[in-house]
């Protein structure tokens, strides 16, 4: 006589089968939120950065090796001493580089003393370089 208590063999690695395959979609979406969260944090340093940049510009622009020409400045064409480690940061592992654009200056921006700037902050990730840009007005009172 066959005793109905308990569970079989097969009943056991079915259940396992299916506990299996659902740790296995769940540990996935843990991976993937976690790979978004770090894309998402790297932006917002990338935007801190360019804001606090585009304030140091606004404070002083000459220690950039700026001048008022359009052009676009990077720590290779920098033109003032030391000003090339103002163009990179590395933060949380991860390396910045900043690009400031100087753009064409109207004839109003121009009776009254600003110049518009672009500053462009790059990373790498796994997708590719990625960038952020903050858009603001410089003071010409020099």
């Amino acid at each position: 006589m066959l005793s109905e208590k308990g569970f079989s063999l097969i009943e056991v690695l079915i259940s396992l089968s299916i506990l299996s395959v659902s740790v296995i979609a769940i540990s996935y979406f843990f991976t993937q939120a976690n790979e978004v969260s770090a894309g998402n944090n790297n932006k917002l340093v990338a935007t801190n950065l360019a804001r606090m940049t585009l304030a140091r510009v606004q404070h002083d622009y000459t220690s950039f090796g700026i001048t008022k020409a359009e052009k676009t400045y990077t720590k290779l064409n920098c033109s003032t001493t030391g000003c090339a480690s103002l163009y990179t940061a590395t933060i949380n592992n991860n390396n910045y580089d900043i690009e400031i654009k100087v753009l064409p200056q109207s004839t109003e921006e121009a009776e009254i003393k600003l110049f518009p700037v672009t500053i462009k902050v790059n990373y790498k990730t796994k997708q590719g370089v990625k960038g952020t840009i903050v858009e603001g007005y410089v003071t010409d009172a020099k």
